[in-house]
């Protein structure tokens, strides 16, 4: 910002919303002053002042019990401004931030099952299978996914089998045995066959998961028989547990 700038009313405004949102995401701060700074933002009502906002989420303040309440007031207060500002605001924070737990909450009270889609197709976009340096806004998208009742969302989950990153096939394939939808069976085999895949904990829930699940797997015998260690029997019908 020039100084010229400084003195105009809108190089004022943009200093009064950096000073702000620099309040909302110090830790050391007061309390009340986070707590003024987030009311402030909230009366500015645009889209900018709402981003800066929910950068709070993304902050653990000092004082852990203060932490949980100013978010939960947050989260609350969120819910009762305008959806066409929120809704704009969360799709811009979301991809630009690791810690989008709490936005994707505020996301699913407020938007319509098409709105919602919208903010998650982007989403899925922005964190496709792949490698990322840290994959925990991708794991907290998968959460959120998953507790979506839709058909389009096991199908979007198996294709995070094929993640570079351990952690989040695992979590795919947990999430896809937990919503047990019969075509989920295919790239989950896949996944257990695969030459590639190195983590014995993963093939093992894999096992498991279609031992309780009940299961038919006769039509994939080889890649079973292959794949069955110590802890499970496979009597060419169905994986059972020792």
């Amino acid at each position: 910002m020039g100084f010229k700038d400084l003195f105009s009313s809108a190089g004022r405004s943009k200093s009064k919303l950096d000073k702000h949102i620099k309040t909302v995401q110090n830790q050391y701060a007061q309390s009340a002053d986070r707590y003024y700074a987030m009311e402030q933002l909230m009366e500015m009502a645009e889209i900018p002042a709402i981003v800066g906002l929910m950068k709070r989420f993304t902050m653990n303040a000092s004082k852990s019990i203060e932490d949980e309440e100013e978010k939960g007031w947050l989260y609350k207060r969120l819910l009762g401004l305008p959806v066409d500002t929120v809704l704009p605001a969360a799709k811009e924070f979301c991809l630009q931030s690791d810690n989008i737990a709490w936005v994707l909450r505020v996301v699913e009270e407020l938007a319509s099952k098409q709105q919602e889609w919208d903010i998650l197709d982007a989403l899925l976009a922005h964190h496709p299978p792949g490698y990322e340096r840290d994959p925990s806004a991708k794991l907290q998208l998968l959460t959120h996914l998953q507790e979506i009742d839709d058909a389009r969302v096991p199908d979007t989950l198996a294709g995070y089998l094929e993640d570079p990153d351990e952690g989040v096939r695992f979590f795919a394939v947990e999430a896809l045995l937990d919503i047990a939808e019969p075509r989920s069976l295919g790239p989950l085999i896949a996944r257990l066959g695969n030459p590639a895949e190195d983590s014995l904990r993963l093939r093992t829930r894999i096992l498991t998961g279609l031992a309780r699940l009940g299961w038919d797997v006769s039509a994939h015998r080889d890649v079973v028989s292959k794949a069955i260690g110590n802890d499970h029997t496979f009597d060419g019908t169905h994986i059972k547990e020792r």
